[in-house]
């Protein structure tokens, strides 16, 4: 497949292919026949002046091609590194960068100018950039404070260092190949600020008074691992496989939760003030209050049921925001300041293809992974959380409360939990509808579609409306 095949998202055609490379002959064979005519025009010129237009000639292009030899030698031999306090901070938080040129050669950098990329987002306060002439083994420096305006994955980076030879006839653009990223943690509001410790948190289920696998409560089979007990060998089904196959029952109080997070990109449209959703006045106004209320969301259910000794887990259908960057970055050297700086910017596109998963776990540790993968959790083009869920089925934990968290309640997400109840699932729904300053949207609003009977559902407006889910259970 060739290379304009591939970028029209198409199945290359061979005569299609001929066509093109007939055409880039035929411009080849033209600019060549042009190259011909205009040196036989030059030496015309020249003979009819006397040679001294052919000299003339002769001299312009010696002091162009010293001019291109003065750029590449003043860009070669440049070191540069840039360092940042933190690579992890929490939302609102001030970032320390510091971004250092070395000219290690014996000969000067004449005439540098030089800028420092930041990805939005993040807003920089100092110089990132500036015009400097290094002596030979010199640096040079610069500082500067990034603010940061909300959570996700950010790249700073890379540098971009303009050349100009003396008389400022030639102008080259380097992109270093080194960037640094730094994550912005979300926020989490806290559940159950004045309730009693003893009140049941939202995930846990009790089913019966041992915390063991009910004997009665059969829910399938699954291969034999090291350490099973004998007993809970299914002969039968071990027969009919040829590997030894082991019964598989639901535990008799839930352990925890699993968090089903709808990051489907046709599901966040409206890009208002984060501030008018409650998430913190320092926010920009490019952000999605729903996305990030969402994000918010599921960060607080996270922590409070980790805070309670219990195990969570994370299944998104969005996209890792580390998967637009390239991860063959190699910089390289440009002629002209566009190429350069789209090349500095260059990425690829978040489909979201492959759900984002995080096993079931509990501790600190655990948190500080969810939040990671919360933080850079985007919406992507993939699969809607209804087909997600139900193609996960067969390996969903059964220990865990499935608390699904989505700004649009649909058909498909309807039919995956009613396959998820007549499974044996305890469910949760969480429905995040933004409703900022001024808005007229009533709490009760009739559901779109119909839920499962005993399927609880909770209704997240702004982040304020979080601290009351703590004093509920399913």
């Amino acid at each position: 497949m060739t290379p304009d095949a591939i970028a029209a998202g198409g199945v290359s055609n061979p005569q299609a292919d001929a066509l093109r490379a007939e055409i880039s002959s035929d411009q080849r064979r033209i600019h060549r026949a042009w190259l011909v005519v205009l040196l036989i025009v030059l030496l015309l010129v020249s003979i009819y002046s006397g040679g001294l237009f052919l000299y003339a000639v002769v001299v312009v292009g010696a002091v162009y091609l010293l001019a291109i030899v003065a750029t590449i030698l003043i860009q070669q031999d440049l070191l540069i590194w840039r360092h940042l306090s933190a690579e992890e901070v929490e939302l609102g938080a001030r970032v320390k960068a510091r971004v250092v040129l070395q000219n290690r050669k014996s000969l000067p950098a004449l005439w540098l100018f030089w800028q420092d990329r930041v990805d939005s987002g993040l807003d920089p306060e100092g110089e990132r950039g500036g015009f400097r002439t290094l002596e030979p083994e010199a640096k040079d420096h610069l500082s500067y404070t990034l603010h940061t305006l909300r959570r996700g994955l950010f790249r700073i980076g890379p540098l971009v260092v303009e050349a100009s030879d003396p008389l400022g006839l030639i102008r080259r653009y380097r992109v270093d190949d080194r960037a640094s990223f730094l994550t912005v943690l979300p926020r989490a509001v806290p559940l159950g600020q004045g309730w009693p410790l003893g009140h049941k948190p939202i995930h846990q289920v009790p089913r019966r008074r041992s915390l063991f696998e009910d004997p009665t409560r059969f829910s399938g089979i699954r291969d034999y691992r090291p350490g099973d007990s004998l007993r809970r060998v299914h002969w039968r089904a071990t027969a009919r496989t040829g590997d030894l196959q082991v019964k598989v029952f639901e535990p008799s109080v839930l352990d925890g939760a699993l968090l089903a997070v709808d990051m489907y990109r046709g599901h966040y449209r409206r890009k208002l003030k984060a501030s008018d959703a409650g998430l913190g006045d320092s926010l920009d106004a490019g952000i999605d209050p729903t996305e990030e209320l969402v994000i918010t969301t599921a960060a607080s259910i996270g922590k409070y049921v980790l805070d309670g000794g219990q195990a969570v887990g994370l299944l998104a259908n969005g996209a890792d925001a580390a998967e637009r960057f390239p991860a063959d970055w190699q910089g390289g050297s440009f002629r002209r300041l566009a190429d350069a700086l789209e090349n500095a910017a260059s990425g690829r596109r978040l489909v979201g293809a492959r759900p984002m998963e995080l096993e079931s776990a509990k501790g600190p540790r655990q948190w500080h992974r969810l939040r990671l993968a919360l933080a850079r959790l985007t919406p992507g083009d993939g699969v809607g959380l209804g087909e997600l869920l139900s193609m996960e089925l067969p390996r969903l934990p059964r220990s865990l409360v499935l608390m699904v968290i989505t700004p649009q309640l649909d058909r498909p997400l309807a039919s995956a939990l009613a396959a998820l109840k007549r499974s044996g699932f305890e469910l949760g729904v969480i429905w995040v509808r933004y409703r900022g300053q001024g808005d007229e949207t009533e709490r009760g609003a009739p559901l779109p579609v119909p839920l499962p009977q005993n399927v609880p559902l909770y209704r997240i407006h702004q982040a304020s409306d979080l601290e009351t889910l703590a004093n509920q259970r399913l």
